[in-house]
């Protein structure tokens, strides 16, 4: 398959793009078959019954440890092989390793080599994709992992009843999108930010759960003890604390979409519902079922697989839900017993008693009979509540972290359709060269729409909060005072009626970049509307940071507690006194109120008493003081 087999481009292409095999892309880029740009070389395969001669033991890359965007590295195998295959199979620091093989839509998965272990080959089914000169290696992981590339691959690779493969010759003709080299290496950087975002939560989520499954056996078995808690628990058996039924007669079959009744099937206790259950998903129309009552403890009563599945407990907290046969229902007959403590000591701490009651070999059941007698040992109820509370604000946490992660997922598969297109120019095209070695100004790591982009966002994060978002007017004259402090000059600002203003960020696109990369959202309350920091702001800061420093944001703070019309003054003034410079003119009262005057949106600004001739005088020492030393 060919580049010409993918899919069609759209039927016409706007100025400055141009329509390819991969679709829309800016006229400046290019689009070449993989095996053009990369050399993708096959690896080795092991063979523990071929005799090696001079044999060397090194490290052996498999298919498990090329994860999507990432290497796994945790169990590394080891390989005899010749001295002299050394070099062939090697890889280097650089190489793009992508598998040949595995479930369609993780096929050609990429990561990028970076000499973890020398040295160190690779498994036949990894192919080592080994960069030209013209393309960056993180970028080409990030394209084989766009939506272009997977559509290419569906079509490309064989699939058979489980799995999919590709061979090195369809893979060479992977059609890649290539800017320059500059520009590769930005999208680059902004993706590996998101995934790095997104990675860092991932492992603050598996921290999160390792602590609450700590903290869950420890507490449950009282082991530890929250503060303000003392004193023996009581031990009692199940059968004591409660009474145990199964419930009845609801098949499958007999679930339908928006019925009349809620129901719970054995099956959604493994697969659906945790510890608490406060909203049931099924429904029913079907008048069979045991009728559940708020606080029922269900169990599954079979399994298919082993008995140890059979410990898992959910506390239903909703009156008259049908309940299916093969559920054991646990209902408490005392005020003393929290459901979801119940639930828990269950699931966590009675494994092994579950265990022992269960009986069966190819459908291993357990009975409500069986199970009254397990030993409990009970807190008061103060105290199980007090437990069910702390492990339930470490689920709220793992579950806004989830969103947080799911939300950086979609924001990086946005951000990647627009970057690898070219939608979103981080490096603004270099026009023709007027001479030999000419170099357009705006040629550097990123465009003044995306460093305007992560201005805003800045000031949004440490200037807007929800009662009060961060308006256009305030961040106009925010940005202008940044851009006289760090570059000596504001340029692209009008003389507009608010001040000086630049009306390319909200219609030439870092506004928008800002919206569609999660830096902020629009937010609106009461008479005041804006925008607030979302969940990438913390992307947008690290740029900045990089860019400016920390030290530009603290300058900015002195600005915190002034009122619109005093930034309007002070922006107002700075830029007339640029003016008056740049003629050659005396900075004072007199000049300043001529320029002011001397403009149609700006000679009403006089009018005001902001504009006084005391403010104005106080408003050039200010701005001679803010930016001394400055050209």
């Amino acid at each position: 398959m060919g580049m010409k087999d993918s899919l069609p481009p759209p039927a016409q292409a706007p100025k400055g793009y141009e329509l390819t095999a991969v679709g829309l892309i800016p006229e400046d880029w290019e689009v070449k078959p993989l095996r053009e740009i990369a050399q993708i070389r096959s690896g080795i395969a092991k063979n523990s019954n071929a005799p090696v001669a001079d044999p060397i033991l090194v490290h052996y890359l498999r298919v498990a440890n090329v994860q999507d965007g990432y290497l796994d590295l945790s169990e590394m195998s080891r390989i005899e092989i010749s001295r002299s295959d050394l070099n062939r199979f090697s890889v280097l620091p650089g190489d793009v390793l992508m598998n040949e093989g595995g479930d369609l839509d993780k096929l050609a998965r990429g990561a990028v080599w970076n000499g973890e272990f020398d040295p160190c080959v690779h498994q036949n089914h990894v192919f080592v994709v080994r960069c030209g000169p013209t393309v960056d290696p993180v970028y080409l992981t990030n394209w084989s992992a766009g939506a272009i590339a997977r559509r290419y691959f569906l079509v490309a690779g064989k699939q058979t009843t489980n799995l999919a493969s590709i061979n090195k010759t369809a893979l060479g003709e992977l059609p890649v999108s290539i800017p320059s080299i500059e520009e590769q290496r930005a999208i680059a950087e902004a993706i590996s930010d998101v995934n790095a975002l997104t990675q860092a939560l991932e492992k603050l989520i598996s921290k999160k759960r390792a602590i609450k499954q700590a903290a869950m056996h420890q507490l449950l078995t009282g082991k530890i003890r929250l503060p303000g808690f003392a004193g023996k628990w009581e031990r009692a058996t199940l059968g004591d604390i409660a009474s145990i039924f199964k419930g009845s007669g609801l098949s499958k079959a007999k679930v339908v979409e928006s019925g009349q009744r809620k129901c719970i099937l054995y099956g959604e206790l493994f697969t659906v519902y945790g510890i608490s259950i406060k909203n049931v998903l099924s429904s029913t129309d079907s008048s069979d079922g045991t009728r559940s009552q708020y606080g029922d403890v269900l169990m599954p009563g079979s399994t298919t697989t082993i008995g140890i599945d059979l410990a898992t407990a959910s506390a239903l907290y909703i009156d008259d839900v049908a309940l299916g046969g093969d559920i054991i229902v646990i209902r408490p007959n005392s005020s003393r017993i929290n459901s979801s403590f119940l639930a828990a000591q269950l699931t966590e701490t009675k494994k092994g008693d579950i265990v022992e009651r269960a009986q069966g070999i190819t459908i291993i059941h357990l009975y409500g009979r069986d199970i009254r007698g397990i030993q409990l040992d009970l807190p008061s109820i103060e105290e199980q509540t007090r437990i069910v509370a702390f492990l339930s604000d470490i689920d709220a946490e793992v579950e806004a972290l989830e969103r947080r992660r799911d939300k950086a997922k979609q924001i990086r598969q946005g951000m990647m359709q627009q970057l690898l297109t070219g939608r979103i120019r981080l490096v603004k095209p270099q026009a023709s060269a007027v001479g030999a070695g000419a170099i357009s100004k705006e040629s550097k790591s990123h465009s003044w729409a995306f460093n305007e982009a992560v201005v805003i966002s800045t000031l949004a994060k440490h200037f807007g909060k929800e009662a009060f978002p961060l308006g256009r007017k305030r961040y106009t004259k925010l940005s202008y005072l940044l851009h006289r402090h760090v570059d000596s000059r504001a340029e692209g600002y009008l003389k507009k009626a608010a001040g000086p203003y630049n009306p390319k960020t909200r219609y030439g696109g870092p506004e928008r970049i800002a919206l569609e990369s999660g830096y902020v959202r629009e937010h609106s309350q009461g008479p005041y509307s804006g925008f607030v920091a979302a969940d990438n702001s913390t992307l947008a800061e690290g740029y900045f940071e990089k860019w400016y420093g920390k030290a530009a944001i603290q300058w900015l703070e002195q600005f915190r507690f002034k009122k619109n019309d005093d930034l309007e003054l002070l922006a107002t003034v700075d830029m007339a006194a640029e003016e008056l410079l740049a003629a050659g003119k005396d900075v004072n009262v007199p000049g300043i109120k001529a320029v002011i005057r001397g403009h149609p949106e700006w000679k009403a600004k006089l009018d005001r008493e902001v504009f006084s001739d005391a403010n104005i005088g106080r408003a050039i020492r200010d701005v001679a003081e803010l930016f001394a030393g400055q050209g």
